[in-house]
């Protein structure tokens, strides 16, 4: 785990989760006492030893994927301290997740555990985190902004400039909208759930929204050819990502496709 000290108040921390090649990056972040996300069940001996180096006051997930829920459990066993989640997304945290195997071999599952209504913002005793909704990457998908230091701590909303896959419940139309929303705010670094730390974050998350459009703009000029999502997904995507045969097309462009 590669661990920055941003400020004296803030670390990020960075590390690959699974076994390979089915291997991925996950950061996770703990500014003055509020821990953001909670990285992968595969990772959670990590994260245990960074929780326990770092006083945590409170947990703020961006939303109950198992790869930003994997210590969730342990910490609100061990620390007690509130774990928030989008209130949509409690009853699914109270239950063990079961995810396919090629989400396994990379994540593995999370435990269940009791999690706390998000609050409309999160203060620490420096800091005021904005929860704003950001459906897309998932439905319930948040995002928290520090107005005042220009910060967008965005879970899974960037990631990266260009998108090659998406989840079966993932929905680009609702991402696109989210997106739109989240450029109005005043903020120029984004901390990434899985990129990490990245400047010049507005300008950054503004070329995916070009790239979206983009795709939506071509999406829609086919299908008035008369063309399907699947002959569309071939002139778009010709050559598949690995992780679409991976995943029997769980993951896959596809989606990305019938969404937007």
């Amino acid at each position: 785990m590669i661990i920055k000290k941003i400020e004296n108040d803030f670390i990020s921390a960075k590390t690959k989760s699974g076994i390979y090649p089915f291997k991925l990056d996950i950061c996770l972040y703990i500014v003055d006492g509020l821990l953001i996300d909670a990285g992968s069940g595969a990772i959670l001996k990590k994260t245990r030893s960074l929780i326990k180096g770092n006083k945590i006051n409170s947990v703020a997930l961006t939303h109950v994927h198992e790869d930003h829920t994997g210590a969730a459990a342990w910490i609100k066993e061990s620390l007690q301290v509130p774990v928030y989640l989008h209130r949509h997304s409690i009853a699914e945290a109270s239950m063990k997740s079961s995810i396919p195997l090629y989400r396994w071999l990379v994540w593995r599952n999370r435990d269940a555990f009791t999690a706390d209504p998000m609050p409309e913002f999160i203060e620490t005793d420096k800091y005021r985190f904005d929860v704003i909704n950001a459906p897309g990457h998932h439905q319930d998908h948040v995002v928290f902004h520090e107005k005042s230091r220009g910060w967008l701590f965005s879970g899974d909303l960037y990631v990266s400039r260009r998108q090659a896959v998406a989840f079966k419940d993932e929905n680009i139309g609702d991402a696109i909208v989210s997106i739109q929303k989240i450029l109005e705010l005043d903020f120029d670094t984004i901390f990434c759930g899985h990129s990490g730390i990245q400047k010049k974050g507005k300008e950054k998350l503004r070329s995916k929204l070009d790239y979206f459009l983009t795709l939506q703009e071509k999406v829609r000029a086919l299908e008035k050819e008369g063309l399907e999502s699947r002959e569309i997904d071939r002139r778009l995507f010709p050559k598949k990502n690995l992780w679409t045969v991976l995943s029997g097309g769980e993951w896959s462009s596809l989606n990305m496709v019938k969404t937007i």
